[in-house]
Formats: structure tokens, C-alpha cells, sequence
């Protein structure tokens, strides 16, 4: 069994049905769970906008992050 990682976050969404039964059927195309279609899209989101992240602004922002 794999073991979660420690600084991975719960996240819980709302999601329009239309958009749930969307990623249901990604889901169950990729054989996958619905998390990993989240998980994965989200990554991809992020990726794409890679260069909103620079050092100067995750030092900016540094005071929004919470510690575990």
C-alpha cells in the first residue's frame, strides 16, 4: 500500500453535476480514480502558468503559507 505523503492536503470541492459526471466518465476511461482526473488537471493548470510563480513572488506571499 502506498503511504500518503506527509504534506499532502484535503481539498473538498462543489462541483456542478454536469461537470462531476465529465470527470466520472475521464475517470473511468483512463481507469483512474475521480481524484487522480482532479489531481492531474489541477497539475496541468498550474504548469501552464509556471512563470506566475517566480522566487520574488513566492517570497511575497510567503506570510499566506500556514504551517503543519
Amino acid at each position: 500500500m502506498k503511504r500518503k505523503m506527509l504534506k499532502d492536503r484535503v481539498l473538498t470541492l462543489r462541483l456542478p453535476e454536469s461537470v462531476y459526471d465529465k470527470v466520472d466518465y475521464v475517470a473511468e476511461q483512463e481507469w483512474c480514480s475521480i481524484s487522480s482526473v482532479i489531481r492531474n488537471a489541477i497539475r496541468s493548470h498550474l504548469e501552464e502558468k509556471e512563470d506566475l510563480f517566480t522566487e520574488e513572488y513566492m517570497q511575497s506571499q510567503k506570510h499566506h503559507f500556514r504551517a503543519y
